[in-house]
């Protein structure tokens, strides 16, 4: 995640708690000078896949869904189409 700026008394904590629970990083952005943008709380990888998540997203977003249909063509065969990937 990437914001300009963490504001509000308790903004901090919250997006603490949200990278601990969701493994989220977030980044402050200088707009003026990117170079000094500050990764304020790293990202950690993931080694499983919440699917509970990825099920109630797809039913919320179409192009999540094709997105993750793309992904199933790739593991299941291996095979990229490139059409589909490069927009």
């Amino acid at each position: 995640m990437a914001t300009t700026a963490v504001m509000g008394e308790h903004t901090e904590a919250e997006l603490r708690i949200l990278s601990a629970l969701h493994d989220i990083g977030v980044i402050v952005l200088n707009i003026d000078n990117p170079s000094e943008s500050e990764i304020l709380l790293p990202a950690r990888r993931k080694t499983q896949t919440d699917w509970q998540s990825v099920n109630r997203i797809v039913e919320q977003n179409k192009d999540f869904e094709t997105f993750i249909e793309y992904v199933a063509i790739y593991y299941q065969s291996g095979k990229i189409v490139e059409k589909n990937w490069n927009r």
